[in-house]
Order: C-alpha cells, then structure tokens, then sequence
C-alpha cells in the first residue's frame, strides 16, 4: 500500500496536481471566509462564486508559475500552503483578520511579543496542513505539457473565471460592499496582498523627515530641573480601572499618590503602531502611521530637551533620543541583588531617579514604553508574586479559557503595571530640585473574549469599544505645580480624546511655545511661566 501510495505519488501530471492543491486550499484554509459569507446576507449564486474565485486565482498563479518553472510552481504552492496554515490558526484562535494594519502588526511585532503567542497547537496545525501537504507536493515528478501549452491553459483559466465573473455580474454589489472584511480573511490573498501594501507604504515612509517650526521655551526661576515622563501603555482598556467604574480593585497602589484620571476616550487606532503614530505627533487623531513629521522626541531633542527612551515594545515612528535602552538591556547592565526581570516592565522603571539625577540636563524628557497587557501571555507580564486575582487564564489559547481566569490575569497585569506607576511617583517625589510631571496613556485598549473577539487590531469600522477605550492618567509633583500655578482641577476636561493632548502637553509642561502648538490640547495650558 505504501509502496503504490509513493508510486503515484512520485508520477503526477502537472494539471492533477494543480487541482488537487487548488482543490485543498478551498477544504483546509477557507474556513473563516465561507464563516462570514455564510452570517452575512447571501445566496447560493454568490456563495458558488466565491468558490470559484478562489480556485480560479490559484489554479492562475499556479499555471502562470509553472510556464516559467515548474519547479518554482511547487515552491510556491508548498510556501504558501505553510503560510496558510500559520494564518489560519491565528484567525481561527484570535479572530483576528489579515487586513494591512494586521499586516502591519506582524512586521512591526518584536520578537518577545512573537514569542508570547507561540502554542503547541500552532505547531500541530502548521504539521497537519502545512508541512506534510509540502512534502507530498515538493518531491513529487511532474509530467508537464510544453511550456506554451501551460501558458496557454493559464491564459483561458484566467478568461473562464473573468467570464464567469461577468456572467454573474448581479454578485459584483455583494462582493463590494463586504470587499473588505472578506479581503482580510481570503488566504492566501490576504497576507500577499496586504504584504504588498505594507512594504509599499513602508517605501514611502522612508521619505525625509519634515522639520517642524522652531519652539522658544518660557521662562522659569526657581532653578530645579523638569522632567516630563511619557509612560506609554500597551492594551490597557479604561473597562477594567476602577476610575472609570471597574468593580475590582486594579489600582490599588496608585490610590494615595495624587495621580488622578482623566476622561477616558477613544485611541486613534486599534493597533500600535497606527496609535503611536498619532500619540508622538503633532497631529493627534489626524496622523498616519506614514507621517513624515519628525516626532516628538526628535523635536524636543532638537530643542536642547534631554530625551530618554526606555522601551519593552515596539511600533515607534521615527525618532532620535539622546539615551535608548531596552528593558533587557538595562536588566543586563544591572549589578547586585535588586535587578529586575529584562522581560518584565519592571526594568523600565528601575533606578530612574539616579537616571534623572546624574543627567546633566535642565529639561528631561523620558518615555518608558511597556509590553503591559498585551497578549495572549498576560500571566507572563507580571511578576508570580502579583497573581492577586486566581485562578489565572495560563495558556496562549486564550479562547479556551473561562471567562473569569482571563480577567483574572489581564486584570492582574494592570496591578502590576498600577505598582509600577506608583513606584515612579515615588522616586519622582523623592528628587528635591526636579519639577516633574507623568503623562501615562494606553496605545489601544484589548478584547477579552467579547463578542468572539480576542487581542486588538480589529479593523476600526467593527472593533468593539474595548479596543478603542483608553485610560488617561495624570500626576503632578509639587514643585511642578507651585513652579507653574496650577492645580489639578486646572488639568481636568470634560472630555477628551487621549491621544491629541500627549505632544502638546509636554510642550506646556516645558513651557514651549510654537506655531504648531495646541492650547485646547496641553493640559497644562493653564500654567503660568515667569
């Protein structure tokens, strides 16, 4: 039996073994397609269309390929059906769809973060669908007709499907007004196209920088040094602090520290890096994450202000800072018996105060950029000692767990981060000749299993407000407060929309003044500068 198995299978013609991978990619990997087309409104006809859209592109490519090499045909087709495997266990498992922003994502993710989301099924499933097909595809002996005869076949698959396409021109208004959730969720269009995309648009980021217009700095005279940090959180979702109605206790730390809210609102992106984009720019909820503005540490920097960065993330827009370290890096630098985890957020905050006070610098700004929440790993972004809440979602297969341990271990990686917050307003406070003010924001809220969604990054036409709500938080030191004649109910708004206020913020907390400057969006707008 096996011996004729092998047999056959090391003799194939070429247009069998065409349709039969045609014929797989239509069973194994249009699941999360045939889902949505079948919950929406649609008929039998746009149903079969859909089909034979699928296998007509591929049984296209595969022909258009083998006319150039049959063996560059197999290498494809074995590459793009591992891909499919991969892509499929992700939409299957997040619900998450392969659109450019997600694209996006998967470029920009870091490696700790790709890690994070690494299971066991993962692997059997790239084995099952992915691997094993490859092998029985890529040493497989072709019998092939000529070359123009491929090409030729290639060419009238391509006119059959355009006339079946024209045939049934009354799917075409179905097909375009859900072109894009079913774009994200055809394989393996999907990822190639939004690839595609991606490294388009990446090309056009790389275009200068555009300087913005020169800033004067208003005058203080007390003497201390002010410092700004721009605490960056990753996946926080205002739903689940206690400030914005939460019925759990995740910020237990921070209570008696002055630090106090801010209207919570919505992030200008679902994703990070769409959110860091809008957050480092002047332009809020107006950027792209393709702005060629020079972000706010670059001009800051270029304005004599000392800039620090200290990151366990990524999707940052360009910048220049005058100090970079990665929490893993400062962890290795560490030296005695209080180091903290590289992995962990904790190495952002450690020993910033002996940072600020041996910086040689009038003005500071530090930006401390954490991995927080993000998921699925939320048990593994705290330390053991912080699993308040238990038991405790432990496993990547998020969708897998109840309801109550999910929210169990998100909830306890906002504790830690809520400790960690405290822990900086203590060193900050604990600085007698420094004027200092923290600014923390989240890039993008998380689902937890709502609605069947999991993680972030949906697409902003159906995210769910989990995704999107964001908390906002500010402290303010003393001195910072005297120096400047404001209070926190100076600070307060009725309502705001988190990421507008971060840059010009920071330009009114060091008292810079520009063309581009926003009042109605620096929170500290109403200080006075001697």
């Amino acid at each position: 039996m096996l011996k004729a198995f092998l047999s056959w299978r090391g003799s194939c013609h070429l247009y069998v073994l065409i349709t039969a991978i045609c014929l797989f990619h239509l069973v194994a990997f249009q699941g999360p397609l045939l889902s949505y087309a079948r919950s929406v409104e649609s008929t039998l006809l746009q149903l079969v269309s859909l089909q034979i859209l699928q296998i007509g592109l591929m049984a296209t490519l595969l022909l258009g390929l083998s006319a150039i090499s049959v063996r560059l045909m197999k290498l494809v087709a074995t590459v793009l059906i591992v891909f499919n495997a991969s892509a499929l266990y992700f939409m299957r498992a997040y619900q998450v769809e392969l659109d450019l922003t997600m694209i996006g994502n998967v470029f920009r993710t870091n490696t700790g973060q790709t890690l994070d989301l690494w299971h066991y099924l993962l692997g059997l499933q790239v084995l099952v669908l992915g691997i094993i097909p490859a092998w029985l595809i890529w040493p497989a002996k072709v019998r092939s007709p000529r070359r123009i005869w491929r090409s030729l076949t290639g060419v009238g698959v391509l006119v059959g499907l355009i006339g079946w396409l024209f045939a049934t021109a009354s799917t075409w208004l179905w097909y375009d007004e859900h072109a894009t959730r079913m774009g994200a969720k055809i394989l393996p269009w999907s990822y190639v196209v939004n690839t595609g995309r991606y490294y388009n648009e990446a090309a056009k980021a790389n275009r200068p920088l555009s300087l913005l217009s020169d800033a004067a700095f208003l005058g203080t005279s007390d003497g201390k040094k002010d410092v700004v940090v721009l605490v960056m959180g990753e996946a926080a979702r205002a739903q689940n602090f206690p400030v914005y109605g939460y019925d759990r206790d995740t910020m237990p730390f921070t209570a008696d520290t002055g630090m106090f809210a801010l209207p919570y609102g919505q992030s200008c992106a679902t994703y990070t890096i769409g959110a860091l984009a809008c957050v480092f720019t002047h332009e809020g909820r107006e950027a792209s994450p393709r702005t060629t503005f020079e972000a706010l540490p670059s001009y800051l920097r270029r304005h004599g202000v000392h800039t620090i960065m200290r990151t366990n993330g990524g999707g940052m827009p360009r910048f220049s800072v005058d100090r970079l370290k990665r929490g893993v890096e400062i962890a290795a630098d560490c030296q005695g018996a209080k180091c903290p985890q590289g992995k962990l957020d904790g190495a952002l905050f450690h020993e910033l105060n002996l940072l600020i006070e041996n910086t040689q610098s009038d003005r500071i700004f530090i930006v401390l950029h954490q991995t927080g929440s993000h998921g699925p790993r939320y048990f593994q972004k705290y330390p053991a000692d912080f699993a308040h809440f238990t038991p405790v979602c432990d496993t990547v297969q998020v969708s897998t767990c109840s309801r109550e341990s999910l929210y169990n271990a998100y909830d306890n990686s906002l504790r830690y981060t809520d400790f960690l917050l405290a822990d900086l307003i203590g060193q900050l406070e604990g600085l007698p000749d420094v004027n200092a003010a923290m600014i923390y924001v989240s890039d993008h809220g998380q689902s937890l299993g709502e609605g069947g969604f999991y993680l972030h990054g949906t697409p902003p036409a159906i995210a769910p407000d989990v995704q999107r709500d964001v908390p906002f938080f500010v402290w303010m030191s003393d001195s910072f407060r005297e120096s400047r004649g404001i209070e926190p109910a100076d600070v307060m708004r009725e309502e705001t929309f988190p990421h507008d206020f971060p840059f010009h913020s920071v330009m009114g907390a060091f008292g810079m003044r520009s063309e581009i400057y926003k009042p109605e969006y620096d929170i500290f707008s109403a200080a006075t500068f001697n």
